[in-house]
């Protein structure tokens, strides 16, 4: 499972989102938005204008490693579960003219490390305005890498 900042590669797809709970599915033919593995929208990229996303971000490099540390440390002082789920975050996809705003989850508790969020925006906006650049969707691994290039503001 390859993963950057709001990105992870799922099987013939790019999703933006936590996959099993609130996400989108970027797939060579449509932008689906799902619940878990539930489809709740799908568009064809030929309707979407942009996809914006509004997650909390933070400077720090390695916000999700905190996380966990701290939460695993807090589990094991209460002897139990703490019941702490990362706030969603939401994506305005704009279809058509009309803006919908939906909810995305996040991997972790705590903001995306900014220039994962800069880099996800680039990967997106670049998909939209570049057609034939979707088919790459279906083996979606290497655009991981290309998001990653985008954020640091070489490709």
């Amino acid at each position: 499972m390859k993963r950057y900042g709001p990105l992870i590669v799922v099987p013939e797809a790019l999703a933006v989102g936590d996959p099993g709970r609130n996400h989108l599915r970027l797939t060579p033919d449509a932008v689906i938005i799902r619940e878990g593995a539930d489809s709740t929208g799908i568009f064809p990229w030929t309707d979407v204008q942009s996809i914006v996303l509004d997650v909390p971000t933070t400077t720090f490099r390695l916000p999700g490693l905190v996380g966990t540390v701290l939460l695993g440390a807090l589990t094991a002082a209460l002897l139990s579960d703490p019941g702490v789920d990362p706030d969603d975050g939401s994506v305005t996809l704009t279809v058509d003219g009309e803006a919908r705003i939906v909810p995305l989850s996040r991997h972790h508790v705590g903001g995306y490390w900014a220039p994962t969020v800069a880099g996800a925006h680039r990967l997106i906006a670049h998909l939209i305005a570049h057609p034939e650049q979707r088919a790459l969707l279906a083996h979606p691994e290497p655009l991981i890498e290309v998001a990653a290039q985008l954020a640091r503001g070489t490709g």
